[in-house]
């Protein structure tokens, strides 16, 4: 009990005092190989893989334990830790994920964090995609058309959907970037006006 070792040289000293040889570190990137497993792929196609944004005040396993409180599905969905910030819901039912997926953007904690569909993506950074509903006001009505709007969605993330009469519309936001809530835009006739951008739920 309360012994400890010191990797500060390239040799620790063992309890007969004899010098072991510490290897350098093997810093080579470990090349995996893809194989053709249909049956896992299936598998997580009814997982949605999540990222707390601020590990600080986001504890994973707290988070997990949270949601499936909040979203009432104690005894339908199971979890798993994935470590570095991740983890992973796994679901019996595609209503069951769509309901869950309905109630986004997540919050834990006052802190969003991201929740999306898992994919074969490999990326120290994945997942980072928050889809918002983003209410655009602002903009002169005779701009007020299908292609302006797409022009300025396209500035915040890539555009699923949008609904031209209630001016908004349905982006996939980078959760690494800063959000935007105003913007400057312009007129052919070269004159410029401020337009304000209002995130909502994905409902």
């Amino acid at each position: 009990m309360g012994s400890s070792s010191r990797f500060g040289s390239d040799h620790m000293i063992d309890r007969k005092g004899k010098g072991i040889l510490v290897e350098e570190e093997d810093e080579e990137i470990i090349l995996l190989e893809e194989e053709d497993d249909a049956h896992t792929i299936r598998e997580y196609r009814m997982s949605l893989i999540g990222k707390v944004l601020n590990p600080k005040k986001q504890i994973v396993e707290k988070l997990i334990q949270c949601m499936h409180a909040q979203w009432k599905m104690e005894d339908k969905i199971t979890a798993n830790d994935l470590g570095n910030g991740k983890f992973l819901f796994n679901f019996s039912s595609e209503e069951d994920i769509q309901a869950v997926l309905r109630q986004g953007p997540f919050h834990y904690n006052f802190c969003m964090f991201v929740l999306v569909r898992w994919e074969p993506i490999v990326h120290d950074d994945y997942p980072w995609i928050v889809p918002f509903w983003v209410e655009i006001t602002g903009i002169p009505l005779h701009l007020w058309t299908v292609k302006n709007m797409r022009k300025i969605g396209g500035r915040l993330g890539h555009v699923d959907s949008m609904e031209l009469s209630a001016g908004r519309l349905l982006i996939d936001v980078d959760s690494r970037k800063p959000l935007v809530f105003s913007r400057k835009i312009q007129s052919p006739e070269g004159d410029e006006v401020t337009i304000k951008m209002h995130y909502g739920t994905v409902v």
